[in-house]
């Protein structure tokens, strides 16, 4: 079927538990993304989530996620897998070109440090990619020697028409973005611009889903 592996940013456990256990809660398999930090980069799985085809271990997998670990599911992803169409190289949700409403990412104003949340074309695509491992084209020199633009506004998957297929919007529902409007009928939101895990967040109809989700249970990965 399919993996997923969620982002992990030390000192923000608490955000990869919440969005493991609401995949847990459908019988998702989860794993974590290997951290590295890069300069001037908003979280330390910027480049290592483009290592998740290629260190995958389930062999009779074809597909397998990876997933920012600001996210919390309300609806199982697996039902995507029916709708994969083998000839794509990879699954996003396609936000149109937008601006976002700060400049600044919510870590930033904790931590007075200078974390921007720069605007550039397919922003937020890479934040949730479904990948073919018998199409993944990158190699490990190429994630760590690309430049952050190539990887992340998926220039390496050119033509899109031919290797980009697109899931809806409602998988990456990006909380608090003029495009995605708080609304109860969406499948995953996405807290981009920081959730209840900070003392102040831009608040949305789905916190108190977030809050009362339950906390993975890491003693599961050694079991």
């Amino acid at each position: 079927m399919i993996d997923f592996w969620v982002g992990y940013t030390p000192g923000r456990e608490i955000a990869n538990r919440k969005c493991r256990q609401s995949l847990e809660q459908f019988g998702v398999v989860t794993h974590d993304v290997p951290h590295y930090w890069v300069p001037k980069t908003n979280n330390p799985f910027a480049r290592t989530r483009y290592l998740v085809p290629l260190i995958d271990y389930k062999s009779d997998n074809k597909w397998v996620a990876f997933v920012d670990d600001d996210f919390l599911f309300f609806r199982n992803p697996l039902s995507l897998y029916k709708t994969l169409d083998d000839n794509k190289m990879l699954y996003v949700a396609k936000h149109p070109e937008y601006v976002s409403v700060t400049t600044m990412k919510m870590a930033g104003k904790e931590k007075h440090k200078g974390w921007r949340n720069i605007n550039y074309p397919r922003k937020n695509w890479s934040s949730l990619m479904i990948f073919n491992k018998e199409k993944f084209p990158l190699t490990i020199k190429e994630i760590f020697h690309s430049p952050m633009s190539f990887l992340h506004q998926l220039e390496w998957a050119e033509p899109e028409e031919n290797n980009i297929g697109s899931i809806p919007l409602e998988w990456n529902w990006l909380v608090g973005e003029l495009h995605c409007p708080d609304r109860e009928n969406i499948n995953a939101a996405h807290y981009t611009l920081g959730g209840p895990w900070y003392e102040k967040w831009p608040k949305s109809v789905y916190d108190k889903s977030w809050i009362e989700m339950e906390e993975y249970d890491y003693s599961k990965d050694f079991a």
